[in-house]
């Protein structure tokens, strides 16, 4: 079908957790804490330079759960033809299959950032630590020091509860 596979499963993971095309692809097992719900991406993958922890939605889990009963080894979303992670490719080509040719892998993070100011009450701050956006104002930046991971917890379960209520919903909102 053309929801099922490995690139199936890295879109709908960085669709509910709003993160980048190669955060998700490159993303390894010992990144993910099943404990502390929690997928922690080190400062050397992130555009930003700054390690970001994401709090995952119990949607994300069962996901990650799924995927590590079928394990391979480092990597979350293998390519199981030359051992490395899925290609770029991976994630559009689900768009693709499921006919989707008019949204692309990184509208999603439009979509919960829309969702976010249009749907919610949200602080700005706090959407933009989601999407693990750099602070514009130095002063602002040097002050906020924590990552808001408490309050981003919640903003991500209500974000997937809101996508797998109505998943059309998510791909029209940028239309």
């Amino acid at each position: 079908s053309n929801t099922d596979g490995v690139g199936a499963r890295a879109l709908s993971i960085a669709i509910l957790t709003a993160s980048r095309t190669t955060e998700v692809l490159q993303a390894r097992w010992d990144e993910i804490s099943f404990h502390e719900r929690s997928w922690t991406i080190p400062k050397e993958r992130m555009k930003a330079g700054i390690e970001h922890r994401i709090p995952l939605s119990d949607q994300a889990i069962k996901i990650f759960r799924l995927l590590e009963s079928h394990r391979m080894g480092d990597w979350i979303f293998p390519n199981r033809t030359n051992g490395h992670h899925l290609s770029n490719a991976g994630m559009s080509s689900v768009l693709k299959r499921m006919g989707r040719t008019d949204i692309t892998v990184h509208g999603f993070r439009s979509s919960f950032r829309d969702y976010v100011a249009e749907k919610t009450s949200t602080p700005p701050r706090i959407a933009e630590a989601a999407l693990a956006h750099k602070l514009k104002d130095r002063v602002e930046a040097a002050y906020q020091r924590s990552d808001l991971l408490d309050k981003r917890r919640t903003l991500m379960q209500t974000w997937a509860n809101y996508c797998l209520e109505k998943p059309e919903k998510v791909v029209q909102l940028r239309a």
